[in-house]
């Protein structure tokens, strides 16, 4: 589909001086039938003062992208049924106020509350030690915290577009730069889309190395569902190659690890990691269906770009945060050390890029669920599931 721009609005452009705090467009004024709208706001007050929020509704699904919070995206809406899930960090807070190195290199979530954040792009996992070799050739241990910084660095430019092809899309393009003097310098250009009365959102990433070295890369996208379609016997469906327990509490729920429980206080994590089979362009699909299968949510993302897939299962209270992560990356959540390891952490030479092609859908009806059902269970055909009981070492360091 070639795409001519109706419509273009730069937001922010800190080179140019362009600042935006408040913005809208609709319709209305562009002439076009369909309700739909693309509105920028600046947050005021509390920890979430300074906070910048771009919201799109396309007439049917509504998203809130945080540029402020490295273009991840806060929350959404599909036909009056929330996408997200209640953190008890109840609203977006600035970066400012988050301080990556408390709680033993866990301040990360003090922060946590999107629907869908990135986790990198230096590294992401747990927070942990590794070696890397200075400026001046020597052997260092440096602090690596809870998966990353990308997720709290405000983007440089903002652009909100409009776009005619076969149907009209509406786009928000934003840049974040992840850089240090002697270290890794990443340049991310995020464009999240959807089109009129969809229900799907499209997110496309590019990843540069802006060094002349070649530099290591990580990138995971954790993407995080609660009520409604999380609930007591939802299930989690997808085309399982491999699936691996990361630990002892996880192995306790091996046997059922496709399937959630109700919200239960103390709930203890259980983490599966997991690969995923492709269709013949390398593609796959995963869902998350409710009990009665009347609803799910589906992601679809290529095996080539992101080959390791987390499962995350936090069913405590509803209080204390109820929610599973459906996690798809280039590595497993580990130490980077223990990635490095297997093989898994990206090496980009000078001036590479890397791509990133995900769609986040939602389906309604059984008919919908059936056809998202349908298409994983063409991709997995016949073969067998290979289920760990245990934490495999190819896998999980425990």
């Amino acid at each position: 589909m070639t795409e001519s721009f109706r419509f273009q609005k730069v937001l922010t452009d800190i080179k140019t001086g362009v600042y935006v705090r408040n913005y809208r467009i609709t319709n209305e004024e562009l002439g076009t039938d369909c309700r739909w709208f693309i509105e920028k706001r600046r947050l005021e007050g509390g920890v979430s003062d300074g906070v910048d929020i771009v919201t799109v509704d396309n007439g049917a699904l509504s998203f809130t992208i945080v540029p402020t919070r490295g273009m991840g995206i806060w929350k959404g809406e599909f036909k009056g049924l929330q996408l997200g899930w209640k953190s008890p960090v109840e609203n977006l807070v600035h970066p400012h106020y988050i301080n990556l190195e408390t709680r033993g290199g866990m301040g990360w979530l003090y922060g946590f509350n999107e629907w869908i954040v990135r986790c990198g792009l230096e590294s992401f996992g747990p927070p942990g030690v590794d070696v890397i070799t200075d400026e001046e050739g020597n052997k260092i241990e440096v602090p690596l915290t809870l998966h990353g910084r990308i997720a709290n660095i405000p983007a440089d430019t903002v652009k909100v577009r409009v776009a005619s092809g076969s149907t009209l899309e509406l786009e928000v393009e934003g840049t974040v730069y992840e850089r240090t003097l002697f270290g890794p310098s990443f340049k991310l250009t995020n464009v999240t889309s959807t089109s009129l009365n969809s229900n799907t959102v499209r997110l496309t990433d590019v990843i540069e190395n802006l060094k002349s070295t070649i530099e290591e890369m990580q990138v995971l996208y954790h993407c995080n569902y609660g009520v409604p379609f999380l609930e007591k016997g939802a299930r989690v469906v997808a085309p399982f190659k491999t699936v691996a327990p990361r630990d002892a509490p996880s192995v306790e729920g091996i046997d059922e690890f496709d399937v959630y429980g109700p919200p239960e206080s103390g709930f203890v994590d259980q983490v599966y990691f997991c690969e995923l089979l492709g269709d013949e362009d390398g593609r796959t699909c995963v869902a998350l269906i409710d009990r009665n299968e009347e609803k799910a949510v589906s992601m679809s993302f290529s095996v080539e770009e992101l080959p390791c897939f987390t499962i995350w299962k936090h069913t405590d209270s509803l209080e204390n945060g109820y929610v599973t992560g459906l996690e798809p990356g280039t590595s497993f959540p580990n130490l980077k050390t223990f990635e490095r390891k297997r093989g898994r952490v990206v090496k980009l030479g000078a001036g590479q890029k890397y791509e990133v092609h995900i769609e986040f859908s939602v389906h309604l009806g059984r008919e919908e669920v059936d056809e998202v059902k349908d298409r994983i269970e063409g991709i997995a055909g016949r073969a067998k599931t290979k289920v760990y009981k245990k934490p495999n070492p190819e896998y999980s360091p425990t």
